[in-house]
């Protein structure tokens, strides 16, 4: 049997603005992860690594980062484990990219747009990719590969979007599911979409493995790898290996039908999880007996999750704004004047909804609340 651990979507070097003093440390995490990650690959005595893209955020990374990833791949150099990298999207194969200069050792193998096949004939297996490059987008990825019909198994690796009608049609490349059933391939080791799914076609097993640690807020399938165990052509078998650290999540909250700031930070509390980065959108319509303040709930429940964000998208509501008994005089009585007109004028009920929320949105812009726009 052969034993092969497939991951993608690394992306070491990355920066994290968003979690702000926690950033640094996990740009470190998603290194860690990544060690640990290889680590497995020994413990489970598989053969082959495949790394299907983005194994770096970007082509310019720092040494340190470059010297512990040579490191990992020494350690598996020892135990005669290869691996092969495909260069994806963030670290493409292009004039300056990483893979051009850095030099890995001698079990590491990186496919280019000009090598893109390698055969291990111990293992009477080939694996096949074509790295991405600016040249290349919106291509097939598996176009042009042509199988070595001298190697038993056949392994590919793209990185890459599926083409879905109406919905991805474009991307930096692309792959028909049309074109995985006629590939010829036994297994191929998807990258670029950050969750673990499977997109098996015909007689090829194709899975993403999903990114080791999550990357964005909207990855809630990330954090794990694929175990591919073939005991024979046909017999191809994929388990989920759980890697990850930690989990993003997101909320909203309707602070309009909340009593009080308690109850929006009791809600807030429930997912209390020393893993977890966590991004809170307070939106709705403001109720005036409840005042609530985006910054000082962060810091009542920041030692309370791995990182957490609050963001007060709200607007207040029409009646609030008819409190205040703005001069006309000023820009923000000028602006409700004129909302207030148009909102009297409106032919129809779709049009007057429309007025009352620009109202409430731009009385809160006007008062500095600019984070209630993406």
């Amino acid at each position: 049997m052969i034993r092969i651990l497939h991951t993608a979507d690394v992306h070491l070097g990355r920066r994290f603005p968003s979690l702000r003093d926690r950033g640094r440390e996990y740009r470190n995490q998603l290194l860690d992860t990544f060690e640990r990650v290889l680590q497995l690959a020994v413990n489970e005595n598989v053969s082959l690594v495949l790394i299907a893209g983005d194994l770096f955020d970007t082509n310019r990374v720092h040494g340190v980062t470059v010297g512990k990833v040579l490191s990992a791949f020494r350690k598996l150099e020892e135990r005669s484990i290869r691996v092969c990298i495909l260069p994806g999207g963030h670290d493409a194969f292009t004039e300056d990219s990483i893979y051009r200069f850095v030099h890995f050792p001698s079990n590491v193998t990186v496919l280019t747009t000009e090598r893109t096949h390698v055969t291990f004939d111990d293992l009477d297996l080939t694996v096949y990719g074509r790295a991405f490059d600016d040249k290349l987008v919106g291509e097939n990825p598996l176009r042009s590969l042509s199988l070595d019909r001298e190697s038993g198994i056949h392994i590919g690796m793209a990185h890459c979007s599926i083409k879905r009608a109406g919905m991805i049609e474009t991307d930096s490349m692309v792959l028909d599911r049309g074109e995985i059933a006629s590939s010829g391939l036994d297994y191929l080791a998807l990258g670029h979409w950050h969750s673990f799914q499977d997109h098996s076609q015909g007689s090829t097993v194709a899975y993403y493995c999903g990114s080791p640690e999550p990357i964005d807020m909207d990855q809630k399938g990330s954090g794990s790898v694929a175990m591919v165990n073939i005991r024979a052509k046909g017999d191809v078998k994929v388990d989920r290996v759980r890697v990850g650290t930690k989990v993003f999540d997101a909320m909203s909250i309707d602070i309009g039908v909340a009593t009080s700031v308690e109850q929006i930070v009791s809600a807030i509390e429930a997912k209390a999880d020393a893993h977890l980065v966590l991004e809170v959108t307070l939106e709705g319509l403001r109720n005036m007996d409840c005042d609530t303040n985006a910054e000082e709930i962060e810091d009542a429940l920041r030692d309370r999750f791995f990182s957490l964000q609050v963001l007060d998208r709200s607007h207040p509501a029409l009646r609030e704004i008819e409190s205040e008994g703005l001069p006309e005089e000023t820009v923000v009585g000028k602006f409700v004047k004129i909302a207030r007109e148009r909102i009297a004028q409106a032919d129809n009920k779709k049009d007057e909804a429309l007025y009352r929320e620009a109202l409430g949105l731009g009385f809160a812009l006007l008062h500095g609340k600019s984070e209630i726009i993406e």
